[in-house]
């Protein structure tokens, strides 16, 4: 090995160690508020109401984020095609860290009343803001330092950074609700958040020691930069941006599906204890952290759009059988269930979104057509999934087969924008006067 491909050998392996722990710290800081709002949310900050109504404001909270994500989006993409990703990547983790160690902090409404939930939901926006940036920058970093042959092994390692942190977030619930209901209730529900600050000191010191992504070093030594990276999406990336809000659609409903609305409804409903809830979401989150590896190596032989459209339809066909082992009320079916969709079905879909979406648009606005495309679909579905989820299966009187029905029509849907959004062979038109940009997809 000479010199240079020593050093290259090294800064990849920063790269990956930084980007990996600090996608973990930043989703566990995220989801942790996520199993909150199931768990606990209702009765600490919106106390005065009744049981359905405090869990919808809950759940109403937690989908603010995915409102500021897109704003997040927008101007970590904004920044991260004009000044550099690992700026753009460090200023969104700290902004993560602070703002939920702050939740941790927080009166509750026996403490102060009202302001206590204005408060609750200006924080868990300014997490929107953070994570709206973390993703682009997690996902872009990776794949522009790995060889295109690679780059569906190493984009998935930023996703098993989310699946981590929801890990780490659901086993420190899992420890805590060994306490006693009254110390959770009075300060346990802390401890998650406030953990945040300890890891929050490791992050920014390997996010520190991350070099510049080479593509983005070599765009703007070729002079490519773009002065309004979103103009240029909007205008000239119509297409791309379409495809990958809807195709991220599907995984994103199966996904909090899993980890936010099921927590809740097996409690609430099925009489499963919130230990028997998290254990489930931890089976499922080992299966896919497991499982991902092995797909980002199936995504570089048979091509990132084969494996999100098998993904895809496998997620469809899993709606009914997945919901049919959670109404037997058996902890085993459920337990299936969850590796099913999450180890199988969303793993692959998790695999071959980064390097897919990434290579769909050019270096010069990659990180805002990624950004602001990923996050625009989680707010149109991820973030209102619980409040939906409630309202289908309170008209059904308290059964999932309607949302079933809904889970199925957004597989449809995602698998209908990567089929036309990404064709096997394109060539889409770029004006101005720049060459044509042909997306590096797997076929």
């Amino acid at each position: 090995m000479t010199n240079d491909q020593a050093q290259d050998a090294r800064r990849r392996r920063i790269v990956v160690a930084s980007t990996l722990i600090g996608a973990t710290v930043e989703w566990y800081d995220f989801f942790i508020f996520g199993t909150m709002s199931a768990l606990f949310l209702n009765q600490l900050f919106f106390p005065n109401f009744d049981p359905l109504t405090a869990s919808m404001l809950s759940f109403m909270a937690f989908a603010t984020a995915w409102i500021a994500r897109p704003i997040g989006g927008v101007l970590a993409g904004h920044l991260g095609d004009r000044i550099g990703r690992k700026t753009v990547l460090y200023w969104s983790f700290m902004l993560m860290g602070v703002s939920t160690t702050l939740i941790g902090l927080l009166p509750t409404y026996a403490m102060a009343g009202p302001i206590s939930a204005v408060l609750l939901v200006l924080l868990r926006v300014v997490q929107g803001l953070s994570v709206g940036g973390e993703y682009g920058g997690a996902v872009i970093t990776l794949v522009e330092h790995a060889d295109k042959s690679k780059r569906g092994f190493y984009g998935q390692l930023s996703q098993v950074g989310t699946l981590l942190g929801l890990l780490l977030g659901n086993v420190t619930f899992f420890v805590m609700s060994g306490l006693d209901r009254s110390a959770l209730m009075e300060w346990g529900w802390r401890v998650p958040f406030l953990l945040s600050a300890v890891m929050l000191v490791l992050g920014v010191y390997i996010r520190s020691k991350m070099a510049e992504s080479p593509d983005f070093v070599k765009a703007k030594a070729d002079g490519e930069m773009e002065a309004q990276p979103l103009v240029t999406v909007v205008r000239d990336y119509p297409r791309q941006l379409l495809s990958v809000m809807f195709a991220q659609a599907a995984p994103n409903t199966f996904f909090y599906l899993c980890v936010v609305f099921m927590v809740s409804y097996g409690v609430k409903t099925l009489g499963f204890s919130q230990t028997q809830m998290l254990g489930a979401v931890c089976v499922g989150a080992v299966a896919e952290v497991l499982a991902l590896p092995l797909f980002g190596i199936v995504c570089d032989k048979i091509g990132r759009r084969k494996l999100l459209v098998c993904s895809l339809v496998f997620l469809g066909l899993a709606a009914f059988p997945f919901i049919y082992a959670v109404q037997s009320k058996s902890y085993v079916a459920l337990v299936v269930g969850y590796v099913m969709i999450m180890g199988l079905g969303h793993s692959a879909a998790l695999a071959s979104i980064p390097s897919l979406f990434a290579e769909m648009f050019p270096t010069s606005v990659r990180y805002t057509g990624l950004s602001v495309a990923y996050q625009s679909s989680g707010a149109l579905f991820a973030g209102p999934l619980p409040l939906i989820a409630t309202a289908l299966v309170a008209a059904q009187g308290g059964q999932l087969w309607l949302f079933a029905g809904y889970a199925v029509l957004v597989a449809v849907v995602s698998l209908i924008a990567i089929m036309a959004g990404v064709p096997h062979h394109s060539l889409l038109p770029v004006v101005k006067k720049r060459q044509a940009y042909t997306p590096v997809v797997g076929t």
